[in-house]
């Protein structure tokens, strides 16, 4: 895997923090067995097959990909458009996602990438880009107490998407969440990747009750569902 240079921003700025060894490029190319895989299907009880059909069903020739991961998604979506009109933008705060994302995504679009904090809003230089937006196993791993404490990322959605583009995404929830029922495995992984010397997680106070609620300040149209340990959500109409 070549080593690319991904331009960032201000990092001073930034609220979340890196982790280059959890994210390393060999554990993007492990991520289609360990999280799609194993963890979707085992534990998040997510159909893959769903949310492959979110993408096909929304995903734009303007795109833009918050926390692309190995890009398992987006190689396998129907192409909105031919590679030299299909634009794909990456965005992500660890810097190897977005070279593996980028490296897999070259031969099916126009890819630029950038490494930045998703909640600092908004977004570098994105206002009103982009007709899709997808975040997918993002918000678990943001600091914040509860969906309210993470608001800086559904205001960079809010900002970066057009006022007839659609943006969708996927989350672990807490395990204290009354409304979703964990099976052992999930439990036993959420507890784990939320020790303190992890981190790995930080959704302890994310609640399914206080998504829709959240996406409401910022968009006129919202969807929530869950779907095993996970919250879904489709939004529409950006408030401006």
């Amino acid at each position: 895997m070549s080593e690319n240079t991904i331009p960032h921003t201000d990092k001073t700025q930034w609220v979340s923090s890196t982790d280059s060894k959890l994210y390393s490029l060999k554990n993007m190319g492990r991520y289609s067995r360990l999280i799609g895989d194993l963890s979707h299907r085992k534990a998040w009880l997510l159909d893959n097959e769903k949310l492959k059909a979110l993408y096909n069903e929304n995903v734009s020739s303007r795109h833009l990909e918050v926390g692309p991961a190995n890009a398992e998604m987006l190689s396998n979506t129907t192409p909105p458009a031919s590679p030299d009109e299909w634009r794909i933008h990456l965005m992500d705060i660890n810097h190897n996602p977005l070279v593996f994302a980028k490296e897999v995504l070259n031969d099916r679009a126009i890819v630029e990438a950038v490494q930045h904090d998703v909640l600092v809003a908004p977004w570098p230089n994105l206002s009103r880009a982009f007709d899709s937006i997808a975040m997918g196993n993002v918000l678990h791993c943001l600091p914040g107490n509860g969906f309210p404490g993470k608001d800086g990322a559904f205001a960079g959605i809010a900002d970066a998407l057009t006022d007839d583009g659609v943006a969708w995404g996927y989350t672990v929830l807490g395990l204290e969440d009354p409304d979703v029922e964990h099976n052992f495995l999930a439990r036993t992984l959420i507890r784990a990747y939320n020790k303190p010397d992890r981190k790995f997680f930080q959704n302890a106070g994310d609640r399914l009750a206080d998504l829709e609620p959240q996406l409401r300040q910022h968009f006129d149209d919202v969807t929530v569902w869950s779907m095993g340990s996970a919250a879904l959500f489709i939004v529409k109409k950006p408030k401006r």
